[in-house]
């Protein structure tokens, strides 16, 4: 089968620009022909030169919140479908719309037409696609993951906000250094070989330095031998689970970030398992589907170990109470829930006020680490400085003498 980019009108007389899949030309005409389409242009459509099927989270986001919009105004899904294809950016996300789209027409299910693509649409954004189509509810379920998507979203750029600027000053940090201990060092090196003065340590240290980067052989050799531990770093993150369980663990210890990951990992967990949970997706699956929330592995051994063991009848706070890696606020929280029966509004009510705390700490980790990475690249610099010329300084304090 191939696609076929096409333009006419149709009977009531409106524009159209869309695709259509058939065996050659001919059969498409005929196709389009039955539908009443009076054709203007028809050509293949091409695939783009280097185009992906990948699709970016940010336009899956945006598809979503247009299909709720779309469905909760009364649209049929197929055509919901239909106009999102012709709207969407990316090969990606065309491809697997047309794809959706084909199948509903096929007469297959809506939550199995979504559930064809798994590298697109994850177990929580399927299961809830699924509780909405059996409730017979999508528009409130579609509604309901949007805002999900959203809040996500806004937690991942909160995190990658808290995490770029400091990585961009110490690597500014780190470029200063080096060229000034490449470039400048040796100037000032040759300035006080020639005046046969005796060097203070800290000075001989950095010129020391100097001559190390500089030798072709010791500096290369330190250089290839960084970039070698990266590597080796991020294969032994990839491939053993020890080492990546004590990296993550360290993770979680780390002053200021480690809370920023805590908070934004319960208020994701608290979301889905709230809107999983409304769906009425059984709390082993909830578990089970909460498990993938986090890429942090003590987290996630946490709540295999919930899930393990909410088998044998004991109520979700206690359990949550007695892992030491969940706060205290989340077991007692859904303790109240369960008392009062309302656990799924009582975990939305945790998500909203782990979102908040997160917004917070954002904030107040911004404004603690600007004047700090200031700091620490003044004091590089001044360090570097004060060592070039404490020579001149001894100097001058011998000849005052």
């Amino acid at each position: 089968m191939e696609e076929f980019l096409y333009e006419g009108v149709d009977k009531e007389g409106n524009e159209l620009k869309d695709t259509i899949e058939a065996k050659n030309e001919r059969q498409a005409l005929i196709l389009l022909r039955r539908r009443k389409i009076k054709i203007s242009k028809i050509k293949p459509d091409a695939k783009p030169l280097f185009a992906s099927k990948k699709v970016k989270g940010a336009e899956l986001m945006q598809v979503t919140k247009k299909m709720s919009s779309m469905v909760k105004a009364g649209l049929p899904v197929v055509e919901t479908i239909e106009i999102l294809k012709g709207q969407a950016k990316s090969y990606g996300m065309k491809y697997v719309l047309k794809t959706i789209h084909r199948d509903l027409n096929s007469g297959v299910t809506i939550s199995d037409a979504f559930a064809k693509h798994p590298k697109v649409f994850d177990n929580i954004y399927l299961n809830i696609i699924a509780a909405g189509e059996e409730s017979g509810m999508l528009d409130d379920f579609l509604e309901k993951l949007a805002e999900m998507m959203e809040k996500r979203d806004k937690i991942a750029k909160g995190l990658r906000k808290a995490f770029t600027y400091p990585t961009i000053v110490i690597v500014i940090a780190l470029g200063i250094s080096i060229f000034m201990l490449i470039k400048v060092i040796p100037i000032f090196q040759e300035m006080y070989g020639g005046m046969g003065v005796e060097l203070p340590q800290f000075t001989q240290v950095l010129i020391n330095m100097s001559e190390f980067l500089r030798n072709p052989s010791q500096g290369g050799t330190m250089f290839v031998s960084i970039i070698a531990f990266f590597v080796i770093f991020n294969l032994a993150l990839k491939r053993i689970t020890a080492f990546r369980r004590i990296f993550h663990k360290l993770c979680l210890r780390l002053p200021l970030f480690g809370e920023l990951i805590m908070k934004s990992t319960f208020s994701r967990l608290s979301l889905v398992m709230s809107n999983l949970m409304r769906a009425g997706v059984p709390i082993l699956q909830v578990l089970e589907i909460g498990t993938n929330v986090s890429t942090n592995l003590p987290i996630k051994d946490a709540l295999s170990r919930v899930k393990g063991d909410i088998l044998s009848g004991k109520e979700l706070s206690a359990l949550f109470a007695r892992d030491k890696i969940f706060p205290t606020e989340l077991s007692q929280l859904v303790s109240v829930g369960e008392k009062t029966g309302n656990v799924d509004e009582m975990l939305n009510s945790i998500a909203t006020y782990y979102e908040e705390e997160f917004d917070v700490s954002v904030a107040t980790l911004s404004a603690a680490i600007e004047p700090l990475m200031i700091v620490l690249v003044g004091g590089i610099v001044a360090g570097l400085l004060l060592g070039m010329y404490l020579p001149i300084f001894n100097a001058g304090a011998l000849f005052g003498a």
